[in-house]
């Protein structure tokens, strides 16, 4: 289910698990699962579109169709005069059946809203019980005891099927009225390089929504999923893991025509094919399986950085680091408090977690580098670092002011108040992060309250509260999110421990990463309009044949256990298809 607050309605970030409890807020359940399939058909008569005398007319319509086809229903009412009408089903209805029967409602029920059957990922609707966020309930209309019989004894397919020759005449309509959602060009390509699929096919994969112009029928429409997996560089169990754990409830649903032990069959069989015309069609050898796409330029680290360093210096170098960073986390509660301090203790994370990446207190990272690894906008984070830098004997020293492609360079310093204070800290554990994707969608208390048990600082919520500085009803909000999220679970029944490997899938869940490869490509198209700029006013400024070699890549496979969003400030739009990879994309998440 999902909860609203406030205004906001229904939020994927808001979605918990149902109890038994009757939730405090307006709660909506979720019309499809994980495998694209409803049980019941969700018929949401809306008083916004009409009144509550225009609900009244069409839910008698629809009550007196259904019953005349023998079908069974739940009713009940909401405060404002809406009315929702449940036809339950003994088998799973795929989701393509279900919105076309209910779109073709719709068509002659002026006050039907099929938004609840639109979309496998975001339908949901209050079911009876739920609180109104205008005040009371939605109530029953009819016996608590025939509602319980419909759900027990739902409706046979020969039901469904019913319907569905019932409404075949604008089921057809429907379907030839539908237009376009993506440009006819028939160049567009399905993948826009190796590890990336377009948004097309995920939109495609997440909601079941499919242009008919395109795909003539949903096989062809998975299909397409299918080859675009393939060709981006996928693996079988990459796919068949999105449709298991209900990241890809649209594609999931294109499979609901087989059963639930044929389902994995029917992929394998798919991806075999798939993969046997990408084997038959391919030309270049570029395109290759293991073809190497990694690119370095003169802005690398060259090879020897990761080699032999010079040890003494590297060992001051990073004694400082882990100081300055351990003494942050002890203090930024006291220094940088409530809501307004949580971007300022992000910016500094991010500066921390920079200068272990490059083994050096001075950091030169732009601040759209360090926007996509907080998830802010690079001119408040320029606010901050220039608020920061102008506090005399603080957390930075600005050592160099920007010039030409040359970010700032930043000194990390001890405050001077802290430094007796230093010399004494034990240095915390684990590695630094900045703000993990998942974390823009689940908030900052969220991002503190799982690093401090990431960090095995705090295994309860008392301990906690004590260890981040947060209220105890804040955390209290925050561990109940978290393991809503199955980012927390409860070990031995009381002790509470983080899943640092379920976020990348949580955050594909929620939709996160799609805002963060949006930022980084708009962010390079800014980098490459300012060295266009420079080139074209600096005679000083160097502008190379290939304008891709003016731009930092992400490391090859042998050192990507260390990349993160902080690594990705130099991208091209020929580069973003490959971070957004999901093997690369597990390590900034």
């Amino acid at each position: 289910m999902r909860t609203s607050r406030g205004t906001l309605d229904y939020r994927t970030r808001d979605e918990r698990a149902l109890t038994k409890a009757l939730p405090s807020a307006p709660a909506a359940v979720r019309v499809y699962g994980p495998d694209g399939c409803c049980t019941a058909l969700c018929l949401d008569l809306d008083a916004s579109r009409g009144g509550a005398d225009a609900v009244a007319a069409d839910a008698t319509r629809l009550t007196v169709w259904l019953e005349r086809h023998g079908a069974r229903y739940i009713t009940d009412a909401s405060p404002n005069g809406g009315v929702h009408i449940y036809v339950p089903f003994a088998d799973r209805v795929p989701y393509d059946v279900a919105r076309e029967l209910v779109e073709a409602l719709g068509a002659t029920h002026p006050t039907l809203d099929a938004g609840p059957h639109r979309s496998v990922k975001t339908g949901c609707i209050r079911v009876p019980g739920s609180v109104h966020k205008r005040g009371g309930h939605q109530a029953l209309t009819m016996p608590l005891a025939a509602a319980y019989d419909v759900a027990r004894r739902p409706n046979p397919p020969a039901v469904l099927s019913t319907l569905r020759e019932a409404l075949s005449a604008e089921i057809a309509a429907w379907r030839t009225s539908q237009t376009p959602t993506w440009p006819q060009d028939a160049t567009t390509p399905d993948t826009t390089a190796r590890g990336q699929l377009s948004a097309r096919l995920r939109s495609l994969a997440e909601t079941g929504v499919y242009d008919t112009a395109r795909y003539a029928s949903p096989s062809e429409a998975r299909q397409a999923v299918i080859a675009g997996a393939a060709a981006a560089g996928w693996a079988l169990a990459d796919v068949a893991a999105r449709l298991g754990d209900g990241r890809w409830p649209g594609l999931a649903a294109l499979y609901a025509r087989y059963s639930p032990t044929q389902r994995h069959t029917a992929l394998a069989r798919d991806w075999h094919a798939a993969a046997t015309f990408l084997a038959t069609t391919r030309e270049h050898p570029d395109n290759a399986p293991g073809a190497s796409h990694v690119r370095r330029s003169h802005t690398s680290p060259s090879e020897t950085h990761r080699g032999t360093p010079d040890q003494p210096a590297q060992m001051a170098e990073h004694d400082h680091i882990r100081t300055w960073r351990t003494l942050l986390r002890a203090v930024e509660q006291h220094r940088f408090p409530g809501r307004a301090g949580y971007l300022t203790r992000f910016v500094l994370r991010a500066l921390g977690e920079a200068a272990h990446k490059t083994e050096s207190r001075y950091v030169s990272f732009g601040t759209r580098s360090l926007a996509v690894a907080v998830g802010a906008d690079h001119s408040t984070v320029a606010a901050v670092l220039r608020r920061l830098a102008g506090t005399p004997g603080g957390w930075i020293d600005l050592i160099e002011p920007a010039r030409g492609e040359n970010a700032d360079l930043y000194e990390l310093t001890v405050p001077t108040d802290l430094a007796s204070m230093a010399a004494d800290l034990r240095w915390d554990r684990g590695r630094g992060h900045a703000l993990r994707p998942v974390f823009r969608a689940l908030g900052p208390v969220a991002a503190l309250v799982f690093e401090a048990l990431e960090d095995d600082r705090a295994h309860s919520i008392t301990t906690l509260a004590a260890a981040t500085g947060i209220a105890r009803s804040a955390v209290h909000e925050a561990i109940d999110t978290l393991i809503a999220h199955h980012l927390v679970e409860r070990h031995d029944g009381r002790r509470l421990r983080a899943r640092s490997g379920a976020l990348l899938a949580t955050a594909e869940l929620l939709g996160v990463l799609e805002d963060v490869i949006a930022q980084m490509r708009r962010y390079a198209l800014e980098r490459q309009r300012w060295h266009a700029w420079l080139a074209r006013h600096d005679q000083d400024h160097h502008s190379p044949a290939d304008p891709d070699e003016d731009f930092w890549w992400p490391p090859d496979d042998s050192v990507a256990d260390d990349w993160t969003l902080l690594e990705g400030r130099e991208l091209t739009r020929g580069a973003l298809s490959r971070v957004a990879d999901a093997a690369k994309l597990a390590h900034i998440c």
